[in-house]
């Protein structure tokens, strides 16, 4: 039973461990190539002595919105419905540049822009609505968004071509999409978003020198400050909803 029960936890969580066993991956690989070097080697050396650089990231993300239930919602779970609103996680991708200012020994300000797809898919099972009929239903609102995060890292002191650092902000996005999830066969819309985001940020990751670049993997994690759900009158899933946020776990990759 102690083992079932150990599996079932396991299952449930898959996605987070994979992702985690992703990043440390790639920060064992990124060692394994550096030993193979002489110990003394030191590659780019004072580069991060430098006022400025530039640099460019890619990024997959595990995302999903938070749900926050309407009393609505709550008023016909306690009469009796066996309707239920979940989140399901997705993958995204984002990619974009990188503005490094130095601001002292061990802290720099970034400057990250970049344009961000994402599809976050809810769950809705057995909802009394007249504008659809099944049981479960799948809407997804896509989402194009120019991202503008601006964060402080803080770094560790570098120990040969290695150099572990936290980093932590915020990051104002604006959809450049419709905000919704399509229209249905009636021309009606189910879900609507606001255009308009912002999300704390914080992150670790590790740099690591090569001879003509540097390369840090990075694990960040977003979470939605505001509210992004828009109530439309006429559709019974909108109304269930009171507040929806986002959140991102991200393994970025940058090379500067």
């Amino acid at each position: 039973m102690a083992f079932t029960h150990i599996w079932h936890k396991l299952y449930l969580h898959r996605q987070k461990i994979a992702f985690c066993s992703l990043f440390i991956l790639f920060l064992m690989l990124g060692g394994k190539a550096q030993a193979q070097q002489k110990v003394n080697a030191l590659n780019k050396p004072g580069y991060d002595e430098r006022p400025v650089h530039y640099g460019f990231y890619l990024a997959v993300p595990l995302t999903k919105y938070n749900v926050h239930h309407s009393q609505e919602y709550v008023d016909r779970i306690r009469g009796g419905s066996e309707e239920a609103i979940n989140s399901k996680k997705s993958l995204g991708f984002y990619t974009g540049l990188v503005l490094n200012v130095r601001l002292a020994d061990y802290l720099d300000a970034r400057f990250v822009p970049g344009v961000g797809f994402y599809g976050r898919t809810l769950e809705f099972t057995k909802v009394p609505t007249f504008e659809e009929t099944e049981d479960v239903m799948l809407e997804t609102i896509s989402n194009t968004m120019i991202e503008l995060p601006v964060l402080l890292k803080y770094k560790s002191k570098r120990r040969s071509n290695y150099r572990p650092y936290m980093v932590a902000g915020i990051k104002p996005g604006i959809d450049l999409g419709k905000g919704n999830n399509g229209e249905g066969a009636g021309g009606d819309i189910a879900l609507h978003v606001e255009k308009f985001d912002l999300a704390l940020e914080y992150g670790i990751g590790i740099d690591i020198f090569y001879p003509y670049f540097k390369f840090a993997p990075e694990l960040r994690f977003s979470h939605g400050l505001l509210n992004q759900h828009k109530t439309l009158p006429n559709s019974t899933y909108s109304r269930s909803i009171d507040k929806l946020t986002h959140h991102n776990v991200s393994l970025i990759l940058f090379f500067e």
